[in-house]
């Protein structure tokens, strides 16, 4: 068996096993020290994605799953507007906290399949290692 189907097969058993309220708080535990040790994306990879997206100066975006703000805050720097969805109410304490100098980031507490989506509102989705 291949490792992806293995994956997927765990994947599977996980979801069904808990509740979408468990799943909020999977990270929750471990936030702050995935705060503290998580590789930070390189700007040259930042720059490519906004690139590659054609993303106005002005551009909004919308960022699934931002936990403490890892891939948020270069996003930020660049000026870009952003409404971020965490889950994890430990995550999402430490995006506030590691986005309180941009303005422009708004950080909900929230998972994507609660929240209501406006149409046409931003110019981007992004989910930097939110979906595994």
């Amino acid at each position: 068996m291949k490792d992806s189907e293995q994956t997927n097969i765990w994947y599977s058993s996980q979801v069904g096993a808990h509740t979408s309220e468990q799943r909020k708080t999977w990270y929750s535990s471990v936030a702050d020290a995935y705060n503290r040790v998580r590789p930070r994306y390189p700007q040259a990879l930042i720059n490519r994605a906004v690139e590659l997206a054609q993303l106005p100066a002005d551009a909004q975006i919308l960022e699934l799953g931002c936990g403490p703000g890892i891939a948020t805050v270069p996003f930020a720097e660049l000026g870009f507007s952003m409404v971020c969805l965490e889950p994890s109410q430990e995550s999402c304490d430490l995006a506030r906290l590691n986005c309180a100098q941009y303005p422009n980031v708004e950080i909900l507490n929230a998972a994507f399949e609660e929240w209501e989506l406006e149409a046409e509102r931003f110019h981007a989705v992004l989910a930097a290692t939110s979906f595994h």
